[in-house]
């Protein structure tokens, strides 16, 4: 079971949210937000005033915190007001503030509060925190926290721009632009090196009817997916672009499934590896499809097929951070239906199921999963909590349960070269701890035998100790005896005496009535 660090009543009046690096735990409150810190003990660090505050976001270096916060108008044909401010971790300052109605930060994205996408701003790739961007009409607006105005004093223009993001780990935004003038002007994807905004990539795209960027999180691949209309426009056909960005001259592969005509159920990248796994099919239970971007067995395409589990439960992706593991989730319709795969061996290792499951997270080691369900249902709310190989260790119920988080941690102390070779020489490795654990094993042995001589030696000092009391008592109980040795049990006399005994004596008495013949 868990083991309680802190908890604290009345912490927070919405949600809670970690750092990016778990050092800062951050509260919503009606005045503004609270940073709090420390190892199990947490204090407050820092307040940041924005009164109405409905939701914050940090910088991925942690050195920034965004607060958002939306005030409906006095006329209700007007937008809501929106307040964003860019605050200082660390001193609390703001650093830059934005003012404006919610048509003007509406642009793109996934729509949240009051119809805005949210993060409104997206932070650059990396923990330098140097730049971050929106999306506005025809234009990417990129800033630089050095001065916090737009980089060149201008955005960059784009014409009919509906998305971007950014590499996971380098300053190189990926936009998209669907066709323009009936098809006269085909879509683009395109990679932008910032702080430059050289174009150092481009693809256009015929018959696009949408389409989806994807970034592995090392930033070394780009995935694009575009839906395609069919030459006769009635149906939509599905491919992907897959760009290898950390090659000469950013190599482009198309790649589409053995059956294109699949609809696309969920994509997902192997973290700090080099495979996808995708959901596909039409059908109630879908197929899943797992892919390497390295060649195996001299085939010519440099993406190749690992394998396909047929007829799954799933519609849901979720690597593990360390890569290797999946779980195959059904979530909504599915009711949580959970299978714990192993990428290395393409095999099962366990499934399960958390009846009406609304999230799945993955600690930030990968050696264990949380399934919970929220409020969101009125029913079963509470989490649980599973190994990396699919066995369930403990469950919690808790009514009106809100939100679950991991604690993120810090990045590793190890460059990616020592990790690789630790990984390759693990026996040589391994050979060091193998010996430390033999000795604390060993340790521990001894300390047990102590422990057990010692209870020994407590068990013969009390017997000791009563069989002296009982000798010093001795002369006493003689006495009592007349002068008889009652310890002397060997010396006593038996007599036998045979008794007769009467056991039972039964008398049957019989009535007769004579008058009766």
């Amino acid at each position: 079971m868990p083991e309680l660090v802190y908890q604290k009543q009345y912490w927070t009046d919405s949600y809670i949210q970690w750092s990016p690096l778990g050092t800062h735990l951050a509260t919503v409150h009606r005045q503004g937000a609270q940073v709090w810190g420390g190892d199990d003990k947490f204090v407050r660090l820092m307040r940041f005033a924005h009164p109405q505050v409905k939701l914050i976001d940090f910088s991925p270096g942690e050195k920034y915190l965004i607060t958002y916060s939306s005030q409906e108008p006095s006329n209700p044909r007007d937008t809501h007001r929106v307040v964003l401010n860019i605050f200082d971790v660390r001193t609390g300052k703001v650093m830059r503030d934005f003012k404006g109605s919610a048509d003007d930060f509406t642009t793109g994205g996934n729509m949240g509060v009051s119809g805005v996408s949210w993060p409104i701003f997206r932070w650059g790739g990396g923990r330098d925190d140097k730049y971050f961007a929106r999306l506005g009409k025809n234009v990417i607006s990129v800033y630089e926290t050095d001065t916090f105005s737009l980089i060149d004093k201008k955005s960059l223009k784009v014409e009919n721009v509906v998305d971007f993001s950014w590499s996971p780990t380098d300053p190189i935004i990926s936009l998209f632009v669907p066709e323009l003038g009936g098809g006269n002007q085909p879509a683009r994807v395109s990679l932008v090196q910032i702080p430059g905004k050289e174009e150092i990539r481009q693809k256009n795209l015929f018959s696009v009817s949408d389409c989806k960027m994807y970034w592995q999180n090392n930033g070394e691949y780009l995935a694009v997916q575009v839906d395609r209309y069919t030459k006769t426009k009635k149906s939509i056909y599905t491919g992907f672009e897959l760009f290898r960005i950390k090659e000469r001259d950013i190599p482009i592969e198309v790649f589409e499934l053995e059956n294109k005509n699949d609809k696309i159920i969920a994509f997902a990248w192997e973290p700090k590896g080099h495979r996808f796994a995708v959901i596909h099919g039409d059908g109630p239970k879908p197929d899943i499809s797992f892919y390497t971007m390295k060649a195996v067995n001299n085939n010519v395409s440099r993406v190749s097929k690992l394998t396909t589990l047929k007829g799954k439960q799933a519609n849901a992706l979720f690597w593990s951070p360390a890569g290797r593991f999946i779980v195959l989730a059904g979530l909504k319709g599915f009711n949580g239906q959970l299978e714990f795969f192993n990428v290395d061996d393409l095999e099962t290792m366990a499934t399960g199921e958390h009846f009406m499951a609304t999230d799945i997270m993955w600690d930030p080691t990968g050696r264990f999963l949380a399934t919970a369900v929220t409020s969101v249902h009125e029913m079963e709310n509470g989490f649980q909590i599973w190994s990396f190989n699919g066995k369930l260790i403990y469950k919690i119920s808790k009514d009106h349960f809100y939100q679950f988080q991991w604690r993120p941690r810090p990045p590793s102390l190890l460059t990616p070269e020592k990790e690789e070779d630790i990984s390759k020489n693990l026996k040589r490795y391994s050979k060091k701890y193998e010996q430390e654990d033999l000795d604390v094993s060993n340790q521990v042995g001894e300390l047990e035998r102590k422990r057990r001589t010692q209870l020994q030696e407590e068990w013969q000092g009390w017997v000791a100790k009563w069989k002296q009391l009982h000798e010093e008592e001795r002369a006493y109980r003689m006495e009592l005896r007349g002068g008889e040795e009652s310890d002397k049990e060997e010396e006593a006399e038996y007599k036998e005496i045979e008794a007769e005994e009467l056991v039972d004596v039964t008398e049957e008495i019989v009535a007769f009535d004579l008058d009766q013949e």
